[in-house]
C-alpha cells in the first residue's frame, strides 16, 4: 500500500505526481492546500488537525478527520489524535490527561497518526508547544503500533522505538506498507 503523507506546510509544499492508495494529512495544512490535495489525489484521504488549524480547514473536501477514532483501510487500522500539548487557550490543544485517557482506551492499531510528537526531550518546559505527549510514549511502549506518524516539529526523521517505526514528517513522506 502506497501512502502519501503531508504535514506542516510552512511555505514548503510538495505535491508529487503519482497514484497513492491513501493520503494522510498530519495537520497545519491550510484550507487552500487541503483543497489542492483533495483535487490532485483521487484516493481516500484521512487526517488529523494541527495546532494551527481551525475546524473549517477541510470543509468542502473529502478528507476524513480521524481524531480520537479508528479507521480501517484494506485491512490496516489507523488511529488518530490531532493537535498538540496545551500551551495557550487556542483550539486543538490538549492536556496530557486528555491524551492519556484516549490512548489508554485505544486498542492496538497498525498505524497511529498524530500532529504532535511523542515526548523526545523531557527537559522541555510545560509551555513548550513541541514538548510532545508522554502519553504517546506510553502507547508506543504498551501497544507497539507498527508505525507512529507525526508532524509538528518541522524536522523530518525516521527512528525505531522498540517494534515501532516513528516517522517525523515535514513536509512530505512517501511510505510503502
Amino acid at each position: 500500500m502506497l501512502l502519501y503523507i503531508f504535514s506542516d506546510f510552512q511555505g514548503e509544499k510538495m505535491l508529487p505526481d503519482g497514484k497513492p492508495d491513501l493520503v494522510i494529512l498530519l495537520g497545519d495544512i491550510s484550507y487552500r492546500d487541503a483543497l489542492e490535495i483533495d483535487k490532485k489525489y483521487s484516493c481516500h484521504k484521512i487526517g488529523v488537525y494541527g495546532n494551527h488549524d481551525t475546524t473549517i480547514e477541510w470543509k468542502e473536501t473529502s478528507i476524513q478527520l480521524i481524531h480520537e477514532s479508528i479507521f480501517e483501510f484494506e485491512g490496516i487500522t489507523f488511529g488518530g489524535f490531532g493537535g498538540c500539548p496545551r500551551y495557550n487557550r487556542k483550539a486543538n490543544q490538549y492536556d496530557e490527561d486528555q491524551c492519556l485517557n484516549y490512548v489508554k482506551k485505544l486498542d492496538y492499531v497498525d498505524v497511529f497518526i498524530a500532529h504532535s510528537n511523542p515526548a523526545y526531550d523531557f527537559t522541555l518546559a510545560d509551555w513548550d508547544a513541541h514538548r510532545g505527549f508522554k502519553s504517546f510514549n506510553y502507547y508506543i511502549s504498551e501497544k507497539k503500533p507498527k508505525y507512529f506518524l507525526h508532524g509538528h516539529l518541522h524536522k523530518p526523521f525516521i527512528k525505531q522505538e522498540q517494534e515501532t517505526i516513528i516517522c517525523s514528517v515535514f513536509p512530505f513522506l512517501q511510505l510503502v506498507l
